[in-house]
């Protein structure tokens, strides 16, 4: 099979729909298929990536925890978008995994450079 650079992009909050589940599964079973997969936390989707979530009292999975096992699916490419950091108030030293900070004109970039990007 041959290798293809996947971008998924996450940018709908983490609860309430299943859009962010939906897209780490994608994420973990292209990866398990050998694909070079990176992922894009933009808007409100920043949030997946803090360990502060408290999804219980809504009765889904704690999004976190998925994410703490995407370095053992060798996904360690990780960006953020610097604007929704900013404007949700987050640092990036709050997040559970290291993440590139991008602006606009990198994640043009990045889509430009993939094979395939999937949005969420």
């Amino acid at each position: 099979m041959q290798q293809k650079k996947l971008l998924i992009i996450l940018s709908r909050a983490p609860y309430g729909n299943a859009h962010s589940k939906d897209a780490l599964d994608i994420a973990l079973t292209a990866a398990a298929f050998e694909q070079e997969v990176a992922l894009l936390f933009c808007e409100d989707a920043c949030s997946i990536l803090l360990n502060s979530q408290q999804p219980e009292k809504t009765g889904q999975k704690n999004l976190a925890s998925i994410c703490s096992a995407l370095p053992m699916y060798d996904i360690e490419t990780l960006y953020v978008e610097q604007r929704a950091l900013k404007e949700n108030g987050i640092n990036a030293s709050d997040l559970i995994l290291p993440a590139h900070e991008v602006d606009q004109a990198a994640i043009a970039s990045l889509i430009r450079e993939s094979d395939i990007v999937l949005r969420f």
